[in-house]
């Protein structure tokens, strides 16, 4: 009997979905805009599920009808009240049988590992580690927003580039030249004329995490204060990939991490410092890149509620795609 499942990973800018069969073999893929409901809204989500099923059902060759279940892993969907709008908008648009709605990470996690235990860290605006245990019990470390949290993160790296060179700027910091190029980067006249435009949000969190590669070049040339970040960012993210090792019964075990996000494009600064600090629990750390992007992570999350077991062939045919 024939199953079809959409997967969606739905981000902040985009969202990319997949259709497959009960083979795994994947028959459409599609991107639309961002589905993330506190960014667009419950019209806007409509729009973007209705666009989705009807490009992939025909890419497929089937009717709409015959969708049995769309698994989407999407941002903003981590509480329960908007995956109470979620649910609700998607129900009105009869585009399938079934649904089941979890978050953009859960999608990530199940696609880095094709389905199986493993553990990521994403580390893209905010900074969060996810692992799967042995016995499918998922666990989360860090993740706690700009405010509280999400060390690691580019908009950690940004943020404590701009403490560093007012500090430099007040002659309490070290000498940095941070200080420079963030003028030049926000097109100020002084770093002193940076506070408005962050506290009125004209320099949001989003502009303040862009400037994380700015730190990296730095770090290259040898700016001790810029290199200085990138090693305590490093330290970060490698402490939430040990309490995460702890909490999955990994202690003194090999754990492999799939790193996920922007700030890994220059991971080589960042891994002996995660290193470190991971081996404080872990008998061994193996850095990796996905095995497959979310999407297909939730198109086998579907398949697994439809009741179709997550075989080598099944996983392989998908795999083949990647």
């Amino acid at each position: 009997m024939s199953c079809w499942v959409i997967g969606v990973d739905g981000g902040g800018t985009k969202t990319q979905a997949v259709i497959v069969n009960e083979k795994g073999q994947i028959k459409g893929r599609a991107v639309a805009d961002s589905s993330n409901i506190q960014a667009v809204g419950e019209d806007q989500l409509a729009i973007v599920f209705k666009s989705l099923a009807r490009d992939l059902s025909s890419q497929a060759g089937i009717e709409i009808s015959d969708i049995d279940h769309i698994y989407a892993g999407l941002a903003g969907a981590a509480r329960p009240a908007d995956q109470k709008r979620i649910r609700e908008t998607i129900e009105k648009l009869n585009i399938t049988k079934t649904f089941t709605i979890d978050t953009d990470a859960m999608a990530a996690l199940a696609g880095a590992f094709s389905g199986k235990p493993g553990m990521i860290v994403i580390s893209g605006t905010g900074a969060i580690c996810f692992g799967k245990d042995d016995q499918g019990n998922v666990h989360r470390c860090g993740g706690w927003g700009y405010l509280l949290g999400d060390e690691g993160s580019g908009f950690y790296l940004g943020q404590q580039a701009i403490i560093a060179a007012l500090k430099a700027f007040d002659g309490r910091g070290e000498h940095t030249e941070l200080l420079d190029r963030i003028v030049e980067f926000y097109n100020l006249d002084a770093i002193n004329l940076i506070i408005s435009p962050i506290y009125s949000g004209q320099i949001d969190r989003t502009r303040i995490a862009s400037l994380a590669p700015v730190v990296f070049e730095l770090a290259r040339k040898g700016d001790q204060v810029a290199k200085n970040i990138i090693d305590t960012a490093g330290n970060e993210l490698g402490k939430i990939i040990a309490a995460t090792t702890k909490a999955m019964s990994k202690k003194d075990k090999p754990v492999r991490v799939a790193l996920i996000g922007s700030v890994f494009k220059q991971r080589d600064l960042l891994l002996p410092h995660m290193e470190k600090q991971a081996l404080t629990v872990a008998k061994s750390v193996e850095f990796i890149d996905p095995e497959c992007e979310p999407s297909l992570g939730s198109a086998l999350l579907g398949l697994q509620t439809e009741g179709i077991g997550l075989t080598h062939e099944l996983i392989n045919t998908l795999k083949s795609s990647c």
